[in-house]
């Protein structure tokens, strides 16, 4: 059997690691690639996470073009935060989809929030062994699912890394070795697929190093406030053993597709340490809409409490009752709010203007009130400092309506307020504003958060090593992966 490309994915790969571990000579096969390849440094989108880049990279196109922003969406119909999965968002078409029309041959394994839909001749696989999986496994065509358990039958990440608390080193050992292994075993269901089919396109996406990104970096990382020495010894280096079996499934992969095989790779967003006013933030807009002395209501204070005294773990369970409960006690109280804050990932914090004619209670009209409220926001943020650096605490304001005009910009948060993690050498414990008074930061159990960087190391393709096209959003990649694909066959040929 043949395939004709590799596309080989670092989900929460970081560049800079990836490059000092193959100067340090650890990273064999990634090197190998790197020296074949065209490389392209990639910018994510300003103030966005994970799930924006490989959304933008399944699409094309920046977040105004899929609306996929985040993994939990409001709904303006309800004033509710739902997981995406249960939310209207827009029905996009990914690349593989579109090859699937086209009549080429493709596999997708894991790619992070992927959609998943019938294809006529491919493979699709997710959330198996990814990162966070919001849902159960799911596959096309269905019966794929049935041979998983031949792979891996206990994956103890699934449900949530998150919720579970890692404190002793034979805790993070367990954990640590439970990540090598899923990597071993995706790999080897990869195998299995390139060994019994012919490929036009196989994608196989690792999300390991994501994890141990976001719990291990204070382990990896001597200058983190939280770094223990004693752990340090006793779990020695998680994030490299991570990548050297990362560049050893890479290397098992490229045996198996052979020198003929276009192999190119694809890393980020990459981590860096977490700093982040997320956990306030909700007090902060509060404070900023309604006024420094205005009482919470019972639905914030009922709210604040859930999420201060339940355990994540428990909240897990009684999620779909809280989300609920949430809904009521949202469309009592944000409904008649100017804004409000959203979720997003910790890098940057969101926030929705309830507007007329777009939310179901709009209060403020589109237009001159609209950049009115917009500036009043920008104008507030831009009075809080980090105390403990004497820096304003907001890098950047990427207001939407401003910076995008995609077809689907309505569905993104009107403005994320990215927070200015330079010459911060610990997380915020609080923020201070003259105008506003103190906020307490709310302590995270993750240690390492994404940064901007990513990669795109292409081995194929004239017009990508003459220079001809250079990416350099995660949007652009798209067009490559479909010329690429079409190159190798041109014609819509039936297997």
């Amino acid at each position: 059997m043949s395939t004709k490309a590799l596309l080989f994915l670092l989900d929460g790969g970081d560049p800079g690691f990836i490059n000092t571990m193959i100067e340090d000579g650890e990273l064999s096969n990634l090197k190998m690639l790197r020296e074949r390849a065209s490389a392209f440094p990639i910018r994510n989108d300003p103030a966005m996470g994970a799930a924006q880049f490989w959304n933008c990279i399944s699409v094309g196109g920046g977040p105004d073009n899929h609306g996929h922003y985040f993994y939990m969406q409001f709904k303006p119909d309800s004033y509710d935060v739902v997981p995406n999965h249960e939310s209207s968002l827009p029905v996009i078409t990914p690349f593989w989809e579109t090859l699937d029309h086209e009549g080429y041959k493709v596999a997708v394994i894991d790619l992070h929030r992927m959609k998943m839909s019938p294809l006529k001749h491919g493979l699709l696989l997710d959330n198996w062994l990814g990162h966070d999986p919001l849902t159960g496994t799911k596959s096309w065509p269905p019966q794929v699912r049935d041979t998983l358990g031949d792979y891996y039958s206990d994956d103890s990440n699934a449900g949530g890394f998150a919720a579970r608390k890692r404190k002793t080193a034979d805790e993070f050992n367990a954990y640590l070795q439970n990540l090598l292994n899923r990597i071993e075993a995706k790999t080897k269901f990869c195998i299995d697929q390139i060994n019994d089919n012919c490929w036009d396109l196989f994608v196989a996406s690792f999300s390991e190093i994501h994890d141990l990104g976001h719990f291990y970096y204070h382990i990896e990382h001597k200058n983190h406030e939280h770094h223990d020495p004693a752990l340090a010894a006793e779990v020695p280096h998680p994030m490299r053993q991570g990548y050297r079996k990362l560049d050893w499934a890479l290397g098992e992969l490229m045996q198996a597709v052979g020198d003929n095989t276009a192999v190119s790779a694809i890393a980020g967003p990459g981590m860096e340490r977490l700093i982040s006013a997320n956990s306030a933030f909700d007090d902060i807009v509060r404070c900023i809409d309604c006024g420094i002395d205005t009482p919470k209501t019972s639905g914030e204070s009922i709210r604040h409490a859930y999420s201060s005294f339940i355990p994540l773990a428990l909240r897990r369970h009684i999620s779909p009752l809280a989300r609920m409960f949430r809904r009521k006690l949202l469309n009592q109280e944000y409904l008649k709010r100017r804004f409000f804050a959203v979720p997003h990932n910790d890098n940057s914090g969101a926030i929705r203007i309830n507007v007329k004619g777009r939310e179901k209670q709009g209060i403020i009209s589109p237009g001159d009130e609209y950049d009115a409220v917009v500036a009043e926001i920008k104008d507030a943020m831009s009075t809080f400092t980090n105390p403990d650096n004497g820096r304003a605490l907001v890098k950047r304001f990427v207001c939407t309506h401003h910076d995008y005009n995609g077809p689907y910009t309505d569905v993104l948060p009107d403005i994320f307020v990215e927070w200015d993690r330079r010459e911060t050498a610990y997380d915020f414990r609080v923020v201070i504003s003259e105008r506003y008074g103190e906020f307490e930061i709310l302590p995270s159990q993750r240690t390492g958060d994404h940064n901007a960087c990513g990669f795109f190391w292409s081995a194929d393709g004239p017009d990508i090593a003459s220079g001809v096209y250079a990416p350099r959003r995660p949007g652009d990649i798209t067009d490559y992966i479909l010329r690429s694909v079409r190159r190798h066959r041109p014609t819509n040929l039936s297997h």
